[in-house]
């Protein structure tokens, strides 16, 4: 059986939406959650939030959407 993370973080990512993100990352886990929010009176923030079984996947793919802040993975 093969070890599970959960992830959260903060992505900083122009031109993008909640579900074009989520289309991205659906294919490298589960319990897949982007909402987005505004922190620092900035509209393109989205909190995510999800299940994978190889999160350097997961950041690889959202660095190219943008900037990663706020990691957690448990």
């Amino acid at each position: 059986m093969s070890t599970k993370y959960n992830l959260e973080f903060i992505l900083h990512a122009k031109n993008s939406s909640p579900k074009m993100i989520k289309n991205s990352l659906a294919e490298f886990g589960n319990d897949l959650l982007v909402i987005q929010c505004q922190e620092q009176d900035e509209k393109c923030n989205y909190r995510v939030s999800m299940t994978t079984e190889d999160p350097t996947l997961v950041f690889d793919l959202c660095a190219q959407l943008g900037r990663i802040r706020s990691v957690k993975v448990i």
